[in-house]
């Protein structure tokens, strides 16, 4: 990501360069061949020989020699452009280094905390839920302990998700196994399994020519699952996903996500509508899955739709 950062201000800082550069080389040519050069002294009749002045070997000397001039000044400038970029190039080079560095060390910083913090906490919650599911509450209190579990289990999830988003980030995950997977199969398992959360329909179009297809199962499955949890938790009576040979996509009815909130739904905790229950992490990882894979996932929501789709790039 830094490495992306430092290239980004390389390649900005030498494209305005070299941009500062042309115009001003355009310019000075401009320049140089519109101005009027000094009037020549009128012919010394008392000389030998003045029909020599306005001989036409003296007007192809003077627009030779002009023509010679424009050229030597053509290739200074090419040479100084050329000593400019290459002296620019070197200086951006070393010294954007030294501007991403400490945007770095705070971010690695970050990302220990969160790994350590996540590890820190699997300990004591785990323990909790334990104890609360060995906990004998009479009938009375029995809801209190039911939301008091329903909160571990959202604690949980959302020290599992950070866990892995810092995994990714240090790149200590590996990509998963990839097997021989019927997508059709996987899906209609995911449907029966979302369709107690959701009280529309959910349906499933195939239009893809093979049953089977090689990828990595685990991280294809959990990319299909926060998409259909994210659809479930959004939409409204509708929910459909469309399978065809190069990947998938997932569509619901309801609210639409503006163009704005489209450039930052995959970042981190960010959410589109502030009143629904998540983390904001879920967009997160499948775009850091997506990633990892080489997959790639984007968003397109207009007249009360919204899709989710995923190209299996290079399958």
């Amino acid at each position: 990501m830094f490495k992306k950062l430092r290239n980004r201000i390389i390649i900005i800082t030498m494209a305005v360069t070299t941009v500062v550069l042309v115009l001003s080389g355009v310019l000075i040519m401009v320049f140089s061949s519109t101005m009027r050069p000094e009037p020549r002294p009128e012919p010394d009749f008392s000389m030998p020989n003045p029909a020599l002045y306005d001989s036409q070997e003296l007007k192809d000397f003077i627009k030779n020699d002009r023509k010679e001039g424009s050229e030597r000044l053509l290739v200074t400038l090419l040479c100084v452009g050329a000593i400019i970029e290459v002296a620019t190039f070197l200086i951006v080079y070393f010294t954007s280094q030294k501007i991403v560095e400490p945007v770095k060390d705070s971010y690695d910083k970050q990302k220990l905390f969160i790994a350590n913090a996540s590890h820190e906490l699997k300990t004591p919650l785990a323990v909790i839920q334990a104890n609360m599911e060995a906990l004998d509450i009479s009938k009375e209190n029995e809801k209190w302990k039911s939301n008091i579990e329903d909160e571990i289990s959202h604690a949980n999830k959302l020290v599992l998700d950070l866990l892995q988003l810092a995994k990714m980030d240090a790149g200590n995950i590996e990509k998963g196994a990839i097997e021989d997977i019927n997508l059709k199969a996987e899906i209609e398992k995911r449907i029966e399994m979302f369709k107690p959360k959701f009280t529309g329909s959910i349906s499933l179009k195939d239009s893809s020519d093979n049953k089977t297809i090689k990828l990595p199962k685990q991280d294809l499955l959990q990319v299909l699952d926060i998409l259909l949890d994210n659809a479930t938790k959004y939409g409204d009576k509708k929910i459909s996903i469309l399978l065809d040979k190069n990947g998938f996509a997932v569509t619901n009815d309801g609210a639409t996500i503006s163009k704005e909130d489209q450039e930052k739904i995959f970042d981190r905790f960010y959410q589109a509508d502030k009143s629904k229950d998540g983390s904001g992490l879920g967009l997160a990882i499948a775009k850091a899955l997506c990633e990892h894979n080489k997959w790639q996932i984007n968003c397109e929501s207009s007249k009360s739709l919204t899709k989710f789709i995923v190209t299996f790039l290079g399958n």
